[in-house]
């Protein structure tokens, strides 16, 4: 009796084993496996992998494993499919940065899957999944600063860099400047192409860009002289001698009889140009010309010839925003001249004007109290340069 019962139990479980679509003694074998997509996207060097377990399917597949009659019953049907999702999960071994020549792997998490064998009769085939990596799209190389121009408008130390970008492969992009105004020739500026995720923008569009900054030096600027040195000979003998003819035309139709203009000398100039670009100037420099004037004149209109007497005093001529020019010339406006501006009424002058004798005169005395009309009171906004010699 007892070697029968061993026969028995000895053939039971050979016919378990012999069954193809059971193991483990009545319970279903499922290949999880075949039910897992991996897809990878991207470009080569960027790409991204993701997984999907198609449970729908792996459920449909084995309805009576999983308890079910039919799938229409829908309800019990996403219970189900609720509960394999719950525990039949598994994870790549790389989600990022793929490379061709990678190779990816889902592999399953059978802890989890145990607890789903222990509710239903299956038996989970759980084989990680391997993917070589070989038909990433290799990203096209590009130069984004073939793509753009850079120039300037306005005139140096206030010039402004102008970004200009055409035909580029991609799209969502721009160009940034750090410090693209108050520019003047030789200031560098530093151009950046994109955002902070430039690189990934680009890959995502089938390109990678092979710089996202550089440097430029500005150059071709016209600019607003700031040193009296700059400033051409031939175009400073232009200003003094237009200055010269303009005081004789005055004298030979304002002066009277009883006055004589002796001479009208040199002595050096004054320039004035603004301390700092953010404060508000009128003009962005001055150019002055400075004279020692000497003159003659009677003290009265009933006095001879050899009466007259003769003094000096000082008489300037001002010329405002010179400019040299991105070919080296140098540009101005005499039609800018600037001079003493004054009168006298019965003797008493105004503005800048004094008197001599019967007659008074546009300039000043001493060359104090000019330096203070033309540079003191504008000190709060202006540097100046002297090369004043008296």
């Amino acid at each position: 009796m007892r070697n029968h019962l061993m026969k028995t139990t000895i053939l039971a479980f050979a016919v378990c084993m012999s069954a193809a679509s059971l193991s483990s003694c009545g319970r279903t074998e499922i290949d999880a496996s075949k039910y897992v997509t991996v897809d990878i996207d991207g470009i080569d060097t960027k790409g991204t992998a993701s997984a999907h377990i198609g449970l729908d399917e792996l459920v449909a597949d084995n309805l009576e494993a999983f308890e079910l009659s039919d799938s229409s019953n829908l309800l019990a049907v996403a219970k189900v499919e609720e509960k394999v999702n719950k525990y039949l999960k598994g994870s790549l071994s790389k989600e990022s940065d793929i490379t061709n020549g990678d190779t990816v792997t889902f592999k399953w998490d059978k802890k989890n899957a145990e607890k789903l064998e222990e509710k239903y009769k299956i038996k989970l085939k759980l084989n990680d999944k391997k993917i070589k990596v070989t038909d990433l799209k290799v990203a096209e190389e590009f130069d984004p600063f073939e793509h753009l121009t850079v120039s300037y408008e306005g005139i140096a130390p206030n010039a402004k860099a102008v970004l200009s970008a055409k035909e580029l492969p991609v799209s969502g992009m721009s160009f940034t400047c750090d410090n693209k105004e108050h520019l003047s020739n030789g200031d560098t500026i530093t151009v950046k192409f994109g955002e902070a995720d430039c690189e990934q923008k680009c890959f995502d569009q089938g390109y990678k860009p092979t710089a996202t900054e550089k440097t430029y030096t500005v150059e071709g600027v016209s600019s607003y002289v700031q040193k009296l040195e700059d400033i051409p000979e031939d175009a400073m003998k232009k200003m003094d001698e237009h200055a010269q003819d303009t005081f004789k035309a005055y004298v030979a139709s304002k002066w009277s009889d009883s006055e004589t203009f002796k001479k009208m000398e040199l002595i050096g100039n004054y320039m004035l140009t603004p301390k700092d670009s953010s404060i508000s100037t009128s003009t962005s420099n001055n150019v002055y010309f400075i004279y020692k004037m000497t003159a003659e004149n009677m003290p009265n209109k009933d006095s001879d010839e050899s009466t007259k007497q003769e003094f000096t005093y000082y008489y300037y001529t001002g010329y405002k925003n010179i400019v040299i020019l991105d070919d080296g010339t140098c540009s101005f406006d005499l039609n800018t001249i600037e001079k003493p501006e004054g009168s006298a009424f019965f003797g008493t002058p105004s503005g800048e004007a004094f008197t001599v004798g019967n007659y008074y005169y546009k300039g000043y005395k001493d060359l104090d109290s000019m330096f203070n009309k033309l540079v003191t009171a504008n000190i709060d906004k202006y540097k100046y340069e002297s090369t004043v010699k008296e």
